[in-house]
Parts: structure tokens; C-alpha cells; sequence
């Protein structure tokens, strides 16, 4: 499990700030990456899109990958994407869907980050770390998200309480996948938070699936970052 990092301190020779994507389990949002990154360059950011199990895997490749293995990926993605700037990034940011969500918290706990955006971020119990994680029990998986939880019963929680740079959460209105009992954990548990930013996509189910809520939640998410790219 990773130890958790300040934000890292501007330096005087920084470079464009930089972003790294985690997808969700069974994300086929790869558009909606490309449409992100397209307004982000624009404004000079570098962005990437980490290996993590998506709807493109192969399933049996999918079906073999536990939590440690996506972690293992997303630092080294991170490391990747960091080592690829001409200087330091003035800025890092994470953005996490669904299980990308989790996983963003766990990053954010091993590397220096500034800026995280969560949109319906998924929670899984401490225990079984190494086991893959389409084998997990899914109902007791149901069951343990619809419970209170704080920093004290969950790792990525954990994380998130220790967490001193802004943060954007996003939930659907229509989740049938994350409730809403589990949102309000990760809420709380960013008490030390420089910023917390809540914001409800009004009907939106879990992936996004109607146009208009993937272009809300696209426009809410380049805003958000470039308030806090303009200080």
C-alpha cells in the first residue's frame, strides 16, 4: 500500500502541467479522452491515458489482473508521463472513473499530486489485494459500498484523508453502479483537502452513456482544471 504525498512545491524552471487518465474496469470512454486531451493541449497540457484493464482488453488478460497489478501500472504511468517533460510539470493532475477512481486515490497516496478529479469513484475492501479483482465477491462488494466508511476502514480512504491539494468530485445523478452512501465517505473523508469541489451530473447514469452528460461533465471537468492552472 503507498505512503502518502505532500503536493509537490512549484519550482522556477516548470514546464506545462500534466495529466494522467485512469479509465474505468469497463470503460470504453477512449473519445472521451481524445476530447479532453484535444481542450487540454490547447491550453498546454501534456495528457496520457494509463494501461489500465478497460472494455479493449483481451477478457482472459482482464480476467487474470488484481488490484496490485493496477497500481504497479498506474506509478508507473505516472513515472512515465512525469519523466516526459522537458522540466518539472508546473502541475500534476489525476482523473479517475469508477475503478480508475480508486486506483487515482491510491496514486495520489504514492506520488506528489496537486490536483485529482474523482467522478463516481469505486471503493473495494483492504483484503484480497492480490486477487483478481473479476473474481472479488460482488455482492458482498455492493454490501460493503452502501456502508459508511471512513479512513480508518479503507486504504484508498486513507489516502484521500491525507490528501493537501484541490479536488474535484463528480457522481451521477442515476448511478446504478456507485451509490450515493459512498460518495459521501470519499467526501468526507478529504478533510484536509486544500478544496473540495462537489458537483452532481443531474440524470447521468454510471458510464455516461447520453451525449449531453458526457459533454456537462467534459465542460465542468476542463473549467474546474483551468481555475486552477490560472491560480
Amino acid at each position: 500500500m503507498p505512503h502518502t504525498q505532500e503536493p509537490r512545491a512549484a519550482t522556477l524552471h516548470a514546464t506545462a502541467p500534466v495529466l494522467l487518465v485512469l479509465p474505468g474496469w469497463d470503460d470504453d470512454g477512449k473519445p472521451q479522452f481524445d476530447a479532453l486531451n484535444a481542450s487540454l493541449s490547447d491550453r498546454g497540457w501534456r495528457c496520457r491515458r494509463a494501461h489500465l484493464p478497460d472494455a479493449s482488453w483481451p477478457a482472459a488478460e482482464r480476467a487474470a489482473q488484481t488490484r496490485d497489478d493496477g497500481l504497479r501500472s498506474a506509478l508507473k504511468d505516472y513515472d512515465d508521463l512525469v519523466a516526459s517533460t522537458p522540466g518539472p510539470p508546473a502541475a500534476v493532475a489525476l482523473l479517475g472513473f469508477s475503478y480508475g477512481g480508486y486506483m487515482a486515490t491510491l496514486l495520489a497516496g504514492a506520488r506528489p499530486v496537486d490536483w485529482l478529479v474523482l467522478r463516481s469513484p469505486a471503493i473495494y475492501p483492504d483484503a484480497d489485494w492480490a486477487v483478481p479483482k473479476e473474481e472479488l465477491d460482488k455482492r458482498a462488494l455492493d454490501d460493503y459500498r452502501h456502508r459508511p466508511l471512513g479512513p480508518g476502514d479503507n486504504d484508498a480512504l486513507r489516502c484521500c484523508a491525507a490528501f493537501r491539494g484541490h479536488v474535484l468530485l463528480v457522481d451521477s445523478g442515476c448511478d446504478a453502479i456507485i451509490p450515493a452512501a459512498l460518495i459521501q465517505s470519499y467526501a468526507q473523508a478529504f478533510d484536509q483537502a486544500r478544496s473540495l469541489t462537489r458537483h452532481t451530473l443531474p440524470g447521468a447514469d454510471h458510464a455516461l452513456s447520453e451525449p449531453a452528460s458526457q459533454t456537462a461533465y467534459h465542460a465542468r471537468v476542463v473549467a474546474w482544471l483551468a481555475q486552477r492552472q490560472g491560480g
